[in-house]
């Protein structure tokens, strides 16, 4: 036997040889926030002697103290919504407020059903025999528990847990590591009611102790003055909304690459519905998967289905552990759509009934009866196909406000049929069309680039790029060269304009004719008085930040981007890159022509973060 624990963030592991148990459980919950509270109440439910051991004073986290009132497309269907029930039957007859009647009615249904929880508690260290999992060491105010368990679920958000075992994780964007933006919760008061605001204030990596305790005490400091909208402000919420941060690799990892390529699993427990939102504005540095879909297609707010493999919440090569908790085993693109809280609340009931038949049947996690659990979470309506599309757009206005009328979609698979949508300013679907179809569109495609109607000319040039074809290569320069301002219109936010679009394709292309025309865009200090950056709107963001030149911002860092594949393909070019870098990013005068917010907003950070992007790739060409 050995014990598993975290020292000096490193995972050390020590033999022992045996330890005396002072409690015994099925099931340990670590971490009671929205997944976890959902999951001690439904083990219990099933009948299994259940521990939650949880840091702060009360159940619930995001959906609490985090202070998120409302859920991001729900779905129908799944045990938690019994539960969610009863916290609205009490905040219905006791409280203005939601969050109070779930922190009382969760807290109490789990005792209710006969589990134990701990609170101001955690696990310290993971008791384990070879690569099973057998007991875990909590601290508590009253000391230090040894506590033997069948099975340990991390609810942590995390992986804290999982890591603390010793699992393999990940995390961060391929790019550069960097997480999603978190946001902050702020309770106002407007009339007789209170409401709340959820908007992003910057990134930060809660691996890091210090920079975390750093984040805490700007997000509580930093005002955004467009949050309030009229209201008075009352008190930040306690638990800052961290969307990202590590991710295990999985028995069955759920990559967005399958899910466009329609390569779905054959064992889902459930399935996530969404829209990929990264909420960061950077995403020309969010990868050519991703890319593709938002940039490439305009494409970002459409919303996706996507089953969700029960292996997907296994660790691979350890048993007796789960993950109940945003760190499920995704890539850095389907988390963006699988950690919404109906998503975890789902997560939490198939982490139940998968920990309930390893119980039940004596067996490893990874070897539970996948048709047990498919029927379990079939009958409760949490497996289930919620549209008959896998593609859909959802939401509650348009790009305009305007009331949004959802509906499914579905793709072209004639190349006759894309003419007419590209002739709009909604050519997304045809252009994703043009990618599903691969090469047999292209012959039509290189028809419509002689076409007289302009919009018809330049979306046929994007759709032969988005699969790698070069035909259109004349046109996407011209876009590029006079900045084309369109904005277009598939999305009801996260619209992208042309020019952008473009800049997006030619980098996907290589292409060293445009380098010059790139390096102006960054460089040149009059770039930002083109009549591109001076829209009236940003057609589809959520608001318009304040103080922040989205779309400037967005030209420069496609740019950035484009010109970095560019020379990646073409090192000839790597030396005058390299000097035009230099001489954009170095003195940091350019930030201020993109915000003057402070540099650990959400909008500073990004802005000084072009030039770490631009100074890595010097570092990584040796110049």
């Amino acid at each position: 036997m050995y014990i598993s624990e975290v020292r000096n963030e490193r995972v050390i592991k020590t033999e022992i040889e045996s330890v005396v148990f002072d409690g015994q459980y099925d099931v340990l919950v670590s971490g009671l926030g929205t997944a976890g509270s959902m999951a001690a109440i439904m083990l219990a439910e099933n009948g299994l002697k259940v521990l939650g051991v949880e840091a702060f004073n009360c159940v619930g986290g995001t959906a609490t103290i985090g202070g998120l009132q409302t859920p991001y497309f729900d779905t129908p269907g799944g045990r938690y919504a019994a539960i969610d029930g009863v916290a609205k039957e009490h905040h219905r007859l006791h409280t203005r407020n939601i969050i109070e009647s779930r922190k009382l009615e969760f807290e109490r249904l789990i005792l209710q059903r006969g589990a134990q929880i701990w609170y101001e508690s955690s696990v310290l260290g993971i008791y384990m025999e070879h690569d099973t999992v057998v007991g875990a060491r909590v601290i508590t105010p009253e000391g230090i528990h040894h506590i033997k368990t069948k099975v340990i679920l991390d609810a942590t958000g995390d992986a804290y847990t999982v890591h603390m075992a010793g699992c393999a994780t990940e995390y961060g964007r391929k790019f550069d590591g960097l997480a999603q933006p978190y946001s902050m919760v702020s309770s106002l008061r407007t009339g007789t009611g209170v409401r709340t605001t959820n908007c992003d204030f910057g990134r930060v990596d809660q691996r890091d102790d210090k920079g975390l305790s750093e984040t805490l005490i700007f997000s509580r400091a930093y005002e955004m003055e467009e949050d309030r909208n009229g209201g008075r402000f009352m008190l930040h919420m306690p638990l800052i909304g961290i969307r990202e941060g590590r991710r295990i690799l999985a028995e069955e990892v759920v990559k967005l690459e399958d899910v466009f390529a329609e390569r779905y699993t054959k064992e889902p427990m459930f399935y996530a519905y969404a829209d990929l939102d990264k909420h960061g504005w950077d995403i020309a540095m969010d990868g050519t998967t991703l890319g593709d879909w938002a940039i490439g297609a305009n494409l970002g707010a459409y919303n996706v289905m996507i089953p969700v493999s029960y292996k997907a919440l296994i660790p691979k090569g350890v048993d007796g552990i789960l993950v109940a908790c945003r760190a499920l085993g995704v890539d850095r693109d389907v988390a963006t759509c699988v950690r919404t809280m109906p998503a975890m609340k789902r997560v939490a009931e198939a982490a139940a009934d998968i920990a309930t038949l390893a119980v039940r049947h004596g067996c490893a996690l990874r070897d539970i009866p996948y048709a047990e659990l498919r029927a379990m979470l079939s009958e409760s309506g949490c497996l289930k196909k919620p549209y008959d599309s896998y593609y859909r757009i959802d939401g509650w206005k348009n790009y305009d406000g305007t009331p949004l009328v959802p509906e499914n979609v579905t793709f072209m698979t004639e190349a006759e049929a894309l003419e007419a949508k590209l002739a709009t300013e909604k050519p997304g679907e045809a252009i994703w069309s043009a990618k599903r179809m691969g090469t047999m569109a292209n012959e039509t495609l290189k028809g419509l680039l002689h076409s007289a109607d302009e919009n018809t000319r330049k979306h046929a040039a994007f759709a032969l790029a988005i699969s790698g074809d070069d035909s259109g290569i004349e046109i996407l320069r011209a876009m590029v060269k006079e900045r084309d301002p369109l904005m277009l219109k598939d999305c009801r936010k996260h619209n992208q304009q042309r020019g952008c679009m473009a800049i997006y394709f030619l980098g996907r292309l290589a292409d060293v004719e445009i380098a010059d025309t790139l390096i102006e865009i960054f460089s040149d200090e009059d770039e930002i008085k083109r009549p591109a950056y001076k829209l009236a709107f940003a057609m589809g963001t959520r608001y318009k930040i304040k103080d922040f030149q989205n779309e400037y911002f967005q030209f420069i860092s496609n740019a950035v981007i484009a010109l970095i594949r560019i020379a990646d393909a073409h090192p000839q070019l790597q030396k005058k890159t390299a000097m035009a870098f230099r001489a954009a990013f170095e003195d940091e005068t350019y930030c201020k022509r993109i915000t003057q917010r402070p540099p650990m907003s959400s909008e500073g950070g990004m802005a000084r973060h072009l030039k770490k992007v631009a100074y890595a790739a010097i570092v990584r060409w040796g110049q």
